[in-house]
């Protein structure tokens, strides 16, 4: 119960101490550029998503830290299940990201203000010409230069399986050529979700090597999703 209070005193004491930052880097402010708001949102993100690593008691182990690119633009393919994986995605990746995440998370508390600061993208999987602009808005955001991190299990799930990966977002990688980057999380839902209150736990993050796109055959474009499911499993075998 102590990590769960913890927790809850970091999201409250940091929903205030960002407020004023928030409000002026961000996204779409008319003071400061795109690129200068988002890497100052994401200095102060990543500074809050480490401290909650540690409130959580969370032992966290990174493997292939040195296939994380400095600079994008990439696109980062992850597991997803649990909340907390973009906490951890961010208290890791080196370069300022920003999210494709479910039209629901505009109406979760904390997550949704440091997702619109950022100016995310939240994609609606049932209404799929929304959805298309989505990924359109995606792909504009690479071509100029910003890298993206994408959950193409689309749900979470309270195991370490993979589910099925969504094919769709993968366009934001054959229209681009950006390299993808495959990441496995093993036992994140065991952060929060599994027992609906914060547990000490051992998660791994496995970093796979960036898969070069542009060097790819069309025939292998065509199967992308396929590669890249098949890589992520890989990776997650390691850890398991």
């Amino acid at each position: 119960m102590f990590e769960n209070t913890k927790v809850i005193r970091d999201f409250i004491l940091a929903d205030v101490k960002y407020k004023k930052m928030r409000e002026e880097y961000g996204f779409g402010n008319e003071k400061h550029g795109k690129r200068e708001s988002r890497e100052e949102v994401s200095k102060h993100l990543q500074t809050f998503a480490r401290q909650l690593v540690k409130s959580t008691g969370m032992e966290l182990e990174i493997r292939g830290e040195e296939n994380l690119p400095t600079e994008g633009p990439v696109l980062y393919v992850a597991t997803h299940k649990s909340v907390f994986d973009i906490v951890i995605i961010h208290s890791i990746i080196k370069e300022p990201v920003i999210y494709i995440g479910k039209k629901e998370v505009q109406e979760m508390p904390f997550v949704n203000k440091w997702f619109n600061a950022l100016g995310c993208i939240y994609i609606d999987r049932e209404d799929m010409r929304e959805a298309l602009k989505s990924i359109l808005e995606g792909i504009k955001e690479l071509k100029e230069g910003q890298s993206i991190v994408l959950f193409p299990e689309g749900t979470r799930s309270m195991t370490n399986d993979l589910k099925p990966f969504k094919e769709g977002g993968f366009k934001l990688a054959t229209k681009t050529k950006v390299p993808v980057v495959p990441i496995a999380l093993s036992n994140t839902h065991k952060v929060f979700e599994e027992k609906k209150r914060i547990q000490k736990t051992k998660v791994v993050v496995n970093i796979g090597e960036p898969i070069k796109t542009d060097e790819l055959s069309k025939e292998e474009l065509a199967i992308l999703p396929k590669i890249v499911e098949e890589k992520v499993g890989e990776l997650m075998e390691e850890i398991l």
